[in-house]
């Protein structure tokens, strides 16, 4: 039998890192984006390339023999008949996939088709707990669908440790659709949730405890990247890699990490091999200078990260939790309500607001901070007074 996985999102994550992975241990690819244009382009051309990045070598892969989607009455039928299916969007557009689950599953429940897994490969918290809601409420007028759904569908978070940015120049003029990624690097599967036999591919691991992994990608791997770019934009450098000769820079972005681990290790209690597992790879990602990945990409929509629930203010919370000081995570957030980019509205609003209003208000709006959290509140507010002295 063909083994076969329907990528919902054909961006650099979709296409090149999940489909990568998956087309490289032979699985047929189905690509669906809501692109036509673009996505028809790609039929038309019939392959892409993926540019795997080390930090000591590179090798190219060539993608074919896919299958190109852009129809919501295509894609309801591709859900329907492949069992496996990696979702790489954006909450944006969570509500509209379930929509479209709900109809492929009735069609399911109603031919008799065994297990399906969604695989989320998506960095947003809390995404399987929104699927399930969502798909049980899409399905409470269907009580064999709702019951297929129980018995049969797994909805998966997915924890990608392998990054993907835009390409060279050069490669984008051999190839548009070509995917630059790194040449190490792991995903790993909620094997908790998943039905049937796991999937066999090369770099995809099955893991437990899907929910804590996911929080600690997002609050201290992804923090550590993101604040890296923040501070990063404020010495003038221009991709990420550009930072890491700055010793002071990257101190404090390793000190802003370590506090987040530490706390995170201490609520979830990873074992202490899979915890030092953790610290070493997020030590080896600075070792790869190759990866030129811009600042402005991995700083964009600044809101949403410094929101209450993500990246920077949760962990320092869970730090207060178990006692542990989160000064470089308050650097962190201090430099993310310094960041501004014209090109970024997000970033234009956030200064904006601090100069209009002050940055304790804006604090408030949007870290969603209040007077009971004035210890955090004073930690961000001193550093953001740092951060402005010294730049």
């Amino acid at each position: 039998m063909t083994k076969e996985l329907l990528v919902v999102g054909a961006g650099n994550i979709g296409r090149g890192v999940i489909g990568g992975l998956f087309y490289e241990s032979g699985y047929r690819l189905y690509l669906y984006d809501i692109m036509a244009d673009r996505m028809a382009a790609l039929k038309e051309q019939g392959h892409y390339l993926i540019a795997r990045v080390g930090a000591q070598e590179a090798r190219r892969v060539r993608v074919e023999g896919f299958e190109v989607l852009w129809e919501d009455s295509d894609l309801v039928e591709a859900m329907t008949s492949t069992d496996l299916i990696a979702c790489c969007v954006y909450e944006g557009a969570f509500r509209s996939i379930c929509g479209h689950l709900a109809q492929a599953i009735r069609a399911r429940s109603a031919a008799g088709k065994g297990d399906m897994n969604v695989l989320l490969c998506v960095n947003a918290l809390g995404a399987p707990a929104y699927f399930n809601a969502a798909l049980r409420e899409l399905l409470s007028d269907v009580p064999e669908g709702l019951d297929y759904f129980e018995r049969h569908v797994g909805i998966c978070q997915v924890m990608v440790g392998m990054a993907a940015m835009p390409s060279t120049p050069e490669l984008l003029a051999e190839d548009p659709f070509a995917v630059t990624t790194r040449l190490d690097g792991h995903v790993d599967i909620d094997a908790d949730h998943f039905k049937g036999e796991h999937p066999a591919v090369g770099c995809v691991g099955m893991v437990t405890k899907g929910d804590a992994r996911i929080y600690r990608k997002v609050c201290a791997g992804n923090m550590k990247h993101c604040m890296t770019a923040l501070l990063g934009h404020a010495e003038g450098y221009e991709f990420v890699a550009d930072c890491y000769d700055n010793a002071r820079l990257m101190r404090c972005v390793d000190s802003a990490f370590l506090e987040a681990a530490a706390a995170i290790q201490a609520e979830y209690h990873f074992d202490e091999e899979d915890h030092r597992q953790f610290l070493e790879a997020s030590a080896a990602g600075i070792r790869n200078r190759n990866l030129k990945d811009p600042i402005v990409r991995v700083c964009a929509k600044p809101i949403s990260k410094l929101r209450r629930e993500n990246r920077f203010v949760s962990p320092a919370f869970l730090c207060l939790k178990h006692h542990i000081l989160p000064f470089y995570l308050a650097m962190g957030i201090a430099y993310g309500l310094c960041y501004r980019d014209e090109n970024d509205s997000e970033s234009v609003e956030i200064t904006d607001f601090v100069k209009a209003e002050g940055v304790e208000r804006a604090i408030e709006k949007y870290c969603g901070l209040g007077e009971e959290d004035w210890l955090l509140r004073q930690l961000i507010l001193a550093q953001y007074r740092e951060a402005m002295g010294r730049h």
